[in-house]
């Protein structure tokens, strides 16, 4: 998949969705809310060090939030890690720690919903500011492998703006955004010439049978 004009040498970028905390589990939207990590959680933080063993990669950075800082020192123990705030997940401002029903039941969310690349929820950041700050972080990464530990809608919200892909709003989702990506998933980017191209998404074969990621050739 072919992609805008980047900036900065050839990169290899693998993004990496944090494991699951209870409140993921629990189906309430966290945003910024620090939790840390479920028992479920840490035992797919540890399945993904085995995965990550056999993946060469020359530096490891990761949101300074709680749930993707122990996911990264649970699948790299002992490696070195450097914390990026502009790594962290959505601000979702007022409708942090709400399910999906009770976000829509809030009088804030419809106007959200008009266009959340360019509207925040009360307090919180559109997609848009989201992935200014994601965008801005690739700019300085350097040349080689970065394997990155993020969040669900920042990996979004970035493959989104480097791969051109247009909103789509989804029926009882809040984001319009049609592809999901399930905890510990892996994502690979590589910049060559100043471009970018998507080479796996959402794979998490560590923690399910076959099925579970795929590689990609062509717009999800």
């Amino acid at each position: 998949m072919s992609a805008a004009p980047g900036v900065g040498p050839d990169l290899d970028l693998t993004l990496v969705r944090h494991a699951a905390t209870a409140w993921n589990e629990g189906g309430r939207w966290q945003g910024l809310t620090d939790n840390v990590l479920g028992e479920r959680g840490v035992a797919e933080a540890r399945r993904l060090g085995a995965r990550l063993a056999g993946l060469p990669f020359d530096r490891a950075e990761s949101s300074d939030l709680a749930r993707a800082v122990q996911t990264a020192e649970l699948a790299l123990p002992g490696r070195p890690l450097t914390l990026d705030p502009r790594l962290r997940e959505i601000s979702f401002g007022e409708f942090e720690g709400l399910s999906v029903p009770e976000m829509a039941a809030h009088p804030a969310y419809a106007a959200w919903q008009r266009d959340p690349w360019q509207f925040a929820p009360p307090g919180g950041e559109s997609l848009g500011e989201v992935a200014a700050r994601m965008l801005a972080w690739t700019q300085e990464l350097p040349g080689g492998h970065t394997l990155a530990f993020s969040h669900s809608v920042a990996i979004r919200a970035l493959l989104s703006a480097l791969l051109g892909w247009a909103p789509q709003p989804q029926p009882g989702y809040p984001l319009p955004f049609p592809v999901r990506l399930g905890h510990t998933s892996l994502s690979t980017l590589r910049r060559r010439a100043g471009g970018w191209t998507l080479h796996r998404l959402g794979d998490a074969a560590h923690l399910e049978t076959a099925g579970a990621g795929r590689a990609v050739e062509g717009r999800p």
